[in-house]
């Protein structure tokens, strides 16, 4: 079983060696795909093909720029979600309230127009109590309105943030692939004749 682990370690070794693009010469440096899965453009730079690793580098720039304005802006719009909700919704301490109650308060005017609304439907589970703390009375129609907006800004920006980090994956990914391309548009075969005594054969050398 021991000399079974080895031999699967050995061969799994052997079959990644070509995708991580290890030089055969020990004593220079060593172009990589695995740069372009950890930075995007890395391994383009490796690759000298400097134009596209700029490229990819700036697409993972811009992504996470992005990502950061999406997170804080989405942040912000939450923390108005919470003071709207308590101050003119009544609402104690929203941020402990689940996304699904604070989505349903922006719809009903209060926590007893809600319930009258899901007994005539008969879904008794759905109905809440104040001694729950999950009473809400809107101060108006036109707060309630507001917070309906804020929420609606909150989910959009959320929705951009997962975006940005799929994009972000997809940039990897591609820039992954590309240093791939890269790696075998590099890669050289080249045949050695040999002649020994009674003997003659080719010898096959590939170089990446």
């Amino acid at each position: 079983m021991r000399n079974l682990t080895l031999k699967a370690l050995v061969l799994t070794i052997v079959m990644i060696f070509p995708i991580l693009g290890e030089s055969s010469d020990a004593g220079r440096s060593k172009p990589s795909v695995l740069k372009s899965t950890l930075i995007p453009g890395w391994g383009e730079h490796s690759y000298q093909a400097q134009t596209r690793g700029y490229l990819f580098n700036g697409i993972e720039a811009a992504l996470w720029i992005f990502a950061g304005i999406a997170s804080s802006t989405a942040t912000s719009h939450e923390n108005d979600l919470f003071y709207f909700a308590n101050k003119y919704g009544e609402i104690t301490n929203p941020q402990n309230k689940s996304d699904i109650f604070l989505d349903r308060v922006s719809k009903y005017e209060s926590m007893d127009a809600y319930n009258e609304q899901m007994l005539r439907n008969r879904q008794w589970d759905r109905i809440y109590s104040a001694e729950s703390g999950y009473y809400w009375k809107w101060e108006s129609d036109e707060k309630r309105g507001e917070y309906f907006d804020i929420k609606t800004q909150r989910y959009l920006w959320r929705q951009r943030l997962t975006y940005a980090f799929g994009a972000i994956a997809l940039n990897h990914l591609v820039s992954t692939m590309d240093a791939l391309y890269l790696k075998r548009q590099n890669t050289s075969l080249t045949v050695y004749p040999e002649i020994n005594e009674g003997s003659a054969g080719l010898r096959f050398a590939l170089t990446f």
